[in-house]
């Protein structure tokens, strides 16, 4: 009997470590299409057209008219939302412009919202070359990566590994094989999983991202290894102390 307490604070040991260590990598959302054949489901039931709408700001360059342009790439008015050097499109989708007045660019993506523009300057000016770029699409990267933040969408397609460069890529903790891409659907964020760990799976898997994706990666399980060892280091000092007490005590 004597020897069964004795045994009591190191099983409370083992068994306080034993919880600590059992956690799984962390998600933000579950995902609603785990497989890879839901991945390209996930992807065709999300797709949204890349094209301006209602309330995006926008920059216009045309070159050698920096007069005419709204954020110049030509000058010092760079294409930054910093500098205020943009234009909103209204409820319509409209914007007032020099020269050409009302237009609406709604539904253009960026390649054809330039053609339009060029078109309509064509009776001012000689051979005009413009420039379209927006400035509110973001894409948010979360979690083992170097850099975590949101990152403007400055070309109309930009891939999951590619946003992951600009993040300044993954750190040593990352989960390779569990990264979450999230996306609005419905008015409602759901989620799917994308296996970069193995590199076959590269081509099949690595999305090109919508303005407002969310692209997370969990950590894996070294550091939450870690992480559960540093949190186990206390509690095992004071079970240690407790045992130190009942073998005392039990003499």
């Amino acid at each position: 009997m004597r020897n069964r307490f004795k045994q009591t604070p190191l099983l409370l040991l083992a068994f306080g470590l034993l919880f600590f260590c059992s956690c799984n990598s962390p998600r933000l959302f579950e995902s609603a299409y785990p497989s890879p054949t839901s991945y390209q489901e996930f992807l065709a039931k999300t797709k949204k057209s890349s094209t301006l709408r209602a309330g995006d700001k926008i920059t216009i360059s045309i070159y050698g008219h920096d007069n005419l342009s709204i954020g110049s790439i030509n000058t010092i008015y760079t294409t930054e939302e910093s500098t205020g050097r943009w234009i909103v499109l209204d409820e319509e989708g409209e914007v007032n412009l020099p020269k050409i007045g009302r237009v609406s660019l709604k539904n253009y993506n960026l390649k054809e919202a330039a053609y339009f523009l060029e078109q309509k300057y064509r009776f001012h000016l000689q051979d005009p070359v413009i420039n379209v770029r927006v400035l509110n699409h973001f894409i948010t990267v979360l979690g083992e990566v170097n850099t975590p933040g949101k990152y403007r969408i400055d070309n109309e397609k930009v891939s999951i590994t590619e946003i992951l460069g600009e993040a300044g890529g993954m750190t040593k903790y990352a989960e390779f094989s569990e990264v979450q891409l999230i996306r609005e659907h419905n008015g409602m964020p759901i989620s799917v999983i994308v296996d970069f760990g193995r590199f076959e799976s590269l081509a099949g898997q690595n999305a090109i991202l919508q303005p407002d994706d969310i692209v997370y990666i969990p950590p894996n399980k070294k550091k939450k290894s870690e992480e559960n060892l540093n949190k186990a280091l206390p509690i095992s000092g004071i079970l240690s102390g407790v045992a130190i007490l009942v073998s005392v005590f039990l003499k």
